[in-house]
């Protein structure tokens, strides 16, 4: 642990979220996984749940047994400090921060709005070869206790299709209702700032569907110019192609 500071605060966190045992409903918690059991044969993401009162996963359904020495009895028992041994050490202090903020966010926005939110972020795993692999997480509120504190988090977890070793890890905390991210937006900030007002609104047309044609006779530019913003919007973003651009400036909310 490169962080025992980060590490101590994410306890005590998660220790102040205090919760009666009064207040919850397990009968929930039994629905939930069953509709998840049913949802994980089709699913490609990793699903787990992690119940606030019992500070473990109570759910955890692994797609990346071959990937990663990944042990779903092992993950439930452990909790958090399973994923922490497998993670890059680089990487943790990142997590915890964002897992703080994220909490510390939710617990500050009315109740009737604690389950609109989702916490998306970026972290790098170690396979089996010993080779780190970016995962992208999304973490959701699934249920609330009957006093509107936070019980059970949702967590999803994909292969990030992007593997640059060079880019930063990204953040974002988005309304799944609006769209708009209202956490982590320096990242979006300092995106936005390095793209030109047409690039921003070509990435807007590439996001509807248009073809660099199409795009070219709707601003009135040659073919050639909109796929020049089309490569310099790619370099600005640090990704591969369009389409990887596309996904990151819908993800920070560039678009």
């Amino acid at each position: 642990m490169n962080n025992p500071s980060l590490l101590a605060r994410f306890k005590q966190l998660l220790d102040d979220l205090t919760i009666s045992p009064e207040h919850i409903d397990y009968s929930i918690l039994n629905y939930h996984i069953r509709l998840l059991e049913h949802i994980a044969l089709v699913e490609n993401s990793s699903i787990t749940i992690y119940d606030i009162f019992q500070k473990r996963y109570v759910f955890v359904r692994n797609r990346f047994r071959e990937l990663i020495d990944y042990d779903d009895k092992k993950a439930a028992e452990e909790g958090y400090s399973f994923f922490f041994r497998l993670m890059h050490p680089d990487d943790i202090s990142f997590v915890l921060d964002t897992s703080i903020k994220s909490i510390e966010f939710i617990r500050n926005v009315p109740v009737e709005q604690r389950k609109d939110f989702k916490t998306i972020f970026e972290f790098r795993l170690r396979n089996n070869q010993g080779k780190y692999i970016r995962f992208i997480q999304q973490m959701v509120n699934l249920e609330l206790d009957l006093k509107g504190n936070m019980w059970l988090i949702m967590i999803l977890m994909d292969v990030n299709p992007n593997q640059l070793d060079s880019r930063v890890l990204q953040r974002s905390t988005m309304n799944m209702r609006s769209g708009k991210v209202y956490q982590f937006t320096e990242e979006r900030e300092e995106k936005q700032s390095q793209l030109s007002k047409r690039e921003i609104e070509i990435l807007g047309l590439i996001a509807k569907g248009l073809a660099s044609k199409e795009i070219a006779e709707q601003l009135y530019l040659s073919v050639n110019t909109v796929n020049n913003h089309r490569q310099r919007i790619i370099e600005k973003m640090d990704v591969n192609n369009t389409s990887e651009a596309l996904t990151y400036a819908m993800r920070i909310g560039i678009i």
